[in-house]
């Protein structure tokens, strides 16, 4: 009815000279311009907000703005950060959950420990299945560090230090993975939990100038966001499973082993990427697709890996069904350990 219709206006307009050949063309080109209003309908067609529930200059920041500078492009549309520190990262979450599960709001932080710690420790009133890693971008293990002046040369003397109680001082983000190493190691010589003196402070950057500027005598950190600071530390032991990088120190668990110490749980580093609400992939699949596909380009594109470099930023991309299941077993191991920080 449409092509009749269309064929009679233009045939009375031309005195019926057009051929069927331009008149099928001609009513594509009508079809084409019916179809106009859903193409402007296409996503995103608004800002879009990363939350970074930390203060601006630490690394899961800096990291946000870069992905937002990269990303825009990408995606046609402006990218805001936006700082919302508190409880450890338990206010942001907190507010990214309120937040429409619509694509137009993501939240990057590390998803072990500080968002697993915000739900377990600190008591954040969401739920660890309604966030949904987008990528594990920066896979960050731990080190055992103390300042390059610290009397304190190796682990073993460090935890022979941390026998008498207050002795030893400990720079921490409450409920971060170094807080809950430290107690496993403590717990793993049968040192009171309250013989450390902890000291906590609100984000990554002051938490690496403290133990730069020798205020605290060890931290558990993460160990390539430490790498400003490498100078100015020693690393006593490295918390990974087999690799120490390019760390001149022993693995946690074989300098445990050495001390006659059985292996204990390793969850001091961090697993940092952007974040969904779980919603998005079930009510807008279009949309969830739009970002890992984005996500990924902008990961993988020479110019991200030369800035990631540069600013000393994890830059791998693993995809979020394998992201998820890394950060979900790292999850399953906190439990056990809440307890102790509630």
């Amino acid at each position: 009815m449409l092509f009749d219709s269309f064929a009679a206006a233009t045939g009375r307009l031309t005195g019926g000279s057009l051929t069927r050949r331009a008149l099928v063309g001609a009513a594509a080109l009508g079809l084409a311009a019916l179809a106009a209003p859903s193409a402007a309908l296409a996503w995103p067609d608004e800002p879009i907000s990363i939350v970074v529930p930390f203060n601006a200059g630490g690394s899961a920041d800096r990291m946000a703005r870069g992905l937002a500078e990269h990303m825009s492009p990408r995606l046609g549309v402006p990218i805001t950060v936006e700082n919302r520190a508190g409880g450890a990262g338990a206010l942001g979450a907190t507010y990214f959950q309120q937040q429409a599960a619509d694509g137009n709001t993501l939240l990057l932080m590390q998803a072990t420990p500080y968002l697993s710690s915000a739900i377990l420790v600190s008591g954040a009133p969401v739920e660890w299945d309604d966030f949904s890693l987008l990528n594990a971008q920066w896979n960050d293990y731990a080190i055992v560090a103390v300042h390059q002046d610290s009397p304190y040369e190796t682990l073993d003397q460090l935890v022979e230090a941390m026998r008498e109680p207050g002795a030893v001082s400990s720079g921490i983000i409450f409920g971060n993975g170094g807080h809950i190493q430290t107690y496993i190691l403590m717990d793993a010589f049968d040192i009171p939990t309250d013989n450390v003196r902890f000291v906590t402070y609100d984000g990554g950057a002051p938490l690496r100038a403290a133990l730069a500027g020798n205020q605290v005598d060890f931290e558990i950190i993460a160990a390539e966001a430490a790498a400003s600071i490498r100078d100015r530390i020693r690393v006593l032991a490295v918390v990974n499973t087999s690799d120490p990088g390019e760390h001149d120190a022993p693995l946690l668990n074989e300098a445990l082993g050495e001390m006659g110490v059985e292996p204990v749980a390793l969850i001091g580093g961090n697993i940092t990427g952007l974040i969904a609400h779980s919603a998005l992939k079930e009510e807008h699949p279009d949309r969830w697709q739009i970002l890992v596909d984005a996500y990924r380009e902008t990961v993988e594109s020479e110019e991200f890996q030369a800035w990631a470099r540069e600013a000393k930023i994890g830059a791998d991309w693993v995809g979020p069904e394998e992201s998820q299941a890394l950060v979900d077993d790292a999850y399953a191991a906190l439990v056990p350990h809440a307890e102790k920080l509630r």
